[in-house]
């Protein structure tokens, strides 16, 4: 489970961050998001654009990232996850590991997926294994 605590820390985190939000790190984080929504193994519509709400609510943590360039990619990320899942999460894996050598990018996007997954208050077994799958990725410290 993704305890409170590292909730607080991942919005702390963000709210520190005061660089600038590149593509790389625009796609890793529309990867990240793109992982989680499809956790569960199934991604439809409708959850595409529950997620997409529940980020734009989350607009104030997520302090410099362009919210239409973050919903085109994140679409475009679920869009071949429903057309190829496999290779369509090798993508979106792929553009998170992008950033694994940036410790400051891998610390956003690692914490941006507790976020994200924790966000809706109902935190799924699927949900959890992919944060912890992100993390190992990226190589973030616990």
């Amino acid at each position: 489970m993704i305890p409170d605590e590292s909730v607080a820390y991942a919005i702390a985190t963000w709210s520190r961050f005061e660089g600038q939000v590149t593509d790389e790190l625009l796609r890793a984080l529309s990867g990240a998001f793109a992982l989680v929504a499809a956790a569960d193994g199934e991604l439809q519509k409708s959850e595409v654009e529950g997620f997409l709400e529940l980020l734009r609510s989350k607009a104030d943590v997520f302090s410099g990232v362009d919210f239409a360039e973050l919903e085109t990619s994140f679409r475009d990320l679920c869009e071949a996850i429903e057309v190829e899942p496999e290779d369509g999460k090798d993508r979106a894996l792929a553009f998170v590991v992008a950033v694994k050598a940036d410790s400051v990018h891998r610390e956003l996007v690692s914490t941006a997926a507790e976020i994200a997954a924790a966000a809706d208050g109902s935190l799924q077994p699927a949900e959890i294994s992919i944060v912890e799958q992100i993390r190992s990725t990226l190589g973030a410290s616990d």
